[in-house]
C-alpha cells in the first residue's frame, strides 16, 4: 500500500469515527412504552422534564366534572405518574419549567398555575383575562409570556403574581364575527426576540391564513411574517436567532433560516395533523402529532431537508395521537391522549 493510500484510508476511518460519535445517541435509538394508560384515563396534553428523571405531564381527568385539570409529576423518567393535589376547575393544555424549581401550567379560561419549589405546592395565579390561554414560555424566573385565544398576549415581571395583557385579553373575545388571530404558541431566543404562530381567522369570508408574528422588543409589538398557507399552525420552535420551524394542519412544515424573514415548506410525508415540534440541535429534530385512531411521529437528522416516520412497535399505542413531543439532551419523551408515554433513547 502507497503512502497515498494509507493516508486516505487513516482520513476515511477519522472520518466514519467522527460519524458515529455525532449521530450514536439518535442512530440506534428507538420508542419504549413507558405508560400506556393513565390509571383515571386522563388525557396528557404536555410534557417537560427538568432531569432525566423528573417531569411533569398536564392535561384533563375527562371523569372528574369538578376539577378537571390534571398536573402530574415522575421521578423516573415517565414510568409512572402522581397527581399532584391541587383542585383545578380547568383543563391545562400546556406546562413550561424554567428550571427545577420554577414551573408554570396555563389553560382554558386563563387558568395560570405556579410552583417555586419544584412542585411540591402549586398555587393558582390571576390571569385577569377568561380566554383560553394555549402556551405558556418563560424567560427568567420572573418574566413570562403566555398566549391564547382572541389575540391574547400576556406578560408577567414578577413570575405570575401580576400578569398584563399586552394585546387581546378582552372578555368574551374569542372566534366571533370579526377578524381576530389566536396564538397556538410562542417561542423565544433571548431576552427580547420571539415568535408566535397560530391562525388569523376572518368568520365574515370563511377564511383563515396561517399565522407567524415575531417581536424584536420582549412582546410589546409585533410584525407579521409570510407563511403563504391556509393551514393552522401550532406549534414554533428556534434553536438560534435564525434557524425555527412551524408544523401545523395536514403535516405542514415551515422553516426559516432568516430569522423568518422568509419561509419554506419542508416535505413531512404525512398529511396527518402534526401538533408539536422539537429540536436538540440545527439538524436533529422530531415532530409528532396525529388523529383520532393516528399517531405521527417523524424525525430528521438533516435540518428537515428529509422527515422520515418512526414506529411505535405496539399495535394499539401506534393508534393513539400524539399531543407534544419534548426533547432533553439525547432522550426525547412524547405523550397523549389516554395518558400515553413514549420515550425515545
Amino acid at each position: 500500500m502507497t503512502r497515498q493510500q494509507k493516508l486516505l484510508q487513516i482520513g476515511c476511518i477519522a472520518m466514519l469515527a467522527t460519524m458515529c460519535i455525532t449521530n450514536r445517541l439518535y442512530a440506534v435509538g428507538q420508542w419504549n412504552i413507558l405508560q400506556m394508560q393513565d390509571q383515571e384515563i386522563r388525557d396528557y396534553f404536555s410534557i417537560a422534564f427538568t432531569s432525566s428523571k423528573e417531569g411533569w405531564v398536564v392535561g384533563v381527568s375527562a371523569f372528574d366534572m369538578d376539577y378537571p385539570g390534571f398536573i402530574g409529576h415522575t421521578v423516573d423518567s415517565g414510568k409512572t405518574w402522581v397527581k399532584t393535589e391541587i383542585n383545578v376547575d380547568n383543563n391545562l393544555s400546556d406546562v413550561y419549567f424554567f428550571d427545577e424549581k420554577h414551573g408554570w401550567a396555563i389553560g382554558s379560561g386563563g387558568m395560570v398555575v405556579a410552583t417555586k419549589d419544584g412542585g411540591r405546592r402549586w398555587e393558582i395565579q390571576t390571569s385577569k383575562v377568561g380566554n383560553d390561554l394555549y402556551s405558556v414560555y418563560f424567560l427568567s424566573e420572573k418574566v413570562g409570556f403566555a398566549v391564547g385565544m382572541g389575540e391574547t398576549v400576556l406578560k408577567t415581571a414578577n413570575g405570575g403574581n401580576t400578569w398584563q395583557a399586552l394585546r387581546g385579553g378582552q372578555a368574551g373575545s374569542g372566534v366571533g364575527e370579526d377578524d381576530t388571530s389566536v396564538f397556538n404558541t410562542i417561542h423565544f431566543v433571548g431576552n427580547s426576540l420571539g415568535w408566535g404562530a397560530g391562525v388569523r381567522l376572518s368568520p365574515s369570508t370563511g377564511g383563515q391564513d396561517g399565522l407567524i408574528q415575531k417581536t424584536v422588543d420582549g412582546g410589546e409589538n409585533w410584525a407579521d411574517q409570510p407563511t403563504n398557507i391556509e393551514d393552522i399552525l401550532k406549534d414554533i420552535f428556534f434553536v438560534d436567532a435564525s434557524i425555527g420551524w412551524a408544523v401545523g394542519e395536514n403535516g405542514v412544515i415551515l422553516h426559516t433560516s432568516s430569522g423568518g424573514a422568509a419561509w419554506q415548506r419542508q416535505n413531512s410525508g404525512t398529511e396527518e395533523h402534526l401538533l408539536s415540534v422539537q429540536f436538540a440541535n440545527e439538524n436533529m429534530g422530531w415532530a409528532v402529532g396525529g388523529d383520532f385512531g393516528v399517531s405521527v411521529i417523524i424525525h430528521t437528522t438533516d435540518g428537515g431537508k428529509t422527515w422520515e416516520p418512526q414506529v411505535i412497535d405496539d399495535p394499539m399505542a401506534s393508534k393513539i395521537p400524539l399531543k407534544d413531543v419534548f426533547v432533553k439532551g439525547d432522550e426525547v419523551w412524547t405523550t397523549g391522549n389516554n395518558g400515553l408515554v413514549i420515550q425515545y433513547k
